[in-house]
């Protein structure tokens, strides 16, 4: 009976994978100079993204699509395609659909993306989204992958997706703002009161009170350490979060 049912499941995840649509995942145009490995990262993470859907199927092949174009003597400088290079395309990887997305910089240290999700058999653009970011990281090029990836495939499920991870990214900005507003104003209450001992260790001293003043010696530069440490960790954080 076991057996039976685990049959049965491998069959259903069997037939609702082969149902779903083959998407090739196709960086094009020249990857920008100084970030290398950004076009592997967002490829690999467009496709990955895109297969989590009900619909698709994706696999990064921007490989197998230069090596196709450079063998039909298809590509341009552009890195652009043709309808009918699509169509060729679409025959020789055996997909549905191909997902072309490009990369261009627009300034210093930000670019502009672009994927376009194209019918391989009538070369029409179903859709289309953008982006900008830095792609400083990463973790950055992962998250603009996801976020376009999530945007081009359109569901239900991934809309909820795209807004729990744009209001927790939110509060976690928020989170470190405020943080940074108390660490500052913690570190400088603390330095005031540094000051303010250290006035007190001259007073101590001229009226012969060696232990009050020792005491507050020991007080200040606690409180300087700490305030500092206080203050340096919130001005950290506005400047690099």
């Amino acid at each position: 009976m076991k057996k039976t049912i685990i049959a049965v499941l491998l069959l259903c995840g069997l037939s609702a994978a082969q149902s779903k649509q083959k998407v090739a995942v196709y960086m094009t145009g020249k990857e920008p100079d100084g970030i290398v490995g950004v076009h592997k990262v967002l490829g690999g993470e467009l496709a990955k993204t895109i297969s989590e859907s009900d619909k698709y199927s994706a696999v990064d092949r921007t490989d197998a699509i230069l090596s196709q174009l450079t063998r039909e003597q298809y590509m341009q400088r552009s890195g652009a395609v043709s309808s009918d290079q699509i169509r060729d395309i679409g025959k020789y990887l055996g997909v549905q659909y191909l997902s072309i997305a490009e990369i261009s910089p627009v300034a210093k240290r930000s670019y502009y993306l672009d994927v376009r999700l194209v019918d391989v058999e009538t070369a029409e653009i179903m859709r289309t989204v953008t982006a900008g970011s830095g792609l400083e990281n990463a973790n950055e090029m992962i998250r603009v992958a996801k976020k376009l990836a999530y945007e081009l495939i359109e569901t239900e499920k991934v809309k909820e997706r795209i807004a729990y991870e744009e209001t927790r990214r939110d509060l976690k900005k928020k989170a470190l703002f405020y943080g940074a507003i108390g660490a500052e104003a913690l570190g400088a209450g603390l330095i005031a009161y540094g000051v303010l001992e250290n006035s007190n260790v001259g007073k101590h001293v001229s009226n012969g009170k060696y232990a009050e003043a020792e005491n507050s010696a020991k007080n200040r530069n606690t409180a300087l350490t700490v305030g500092g440490i206080f203050l340096l960790s919130g001005i950290t954080i506005h400047i690099f979060f």
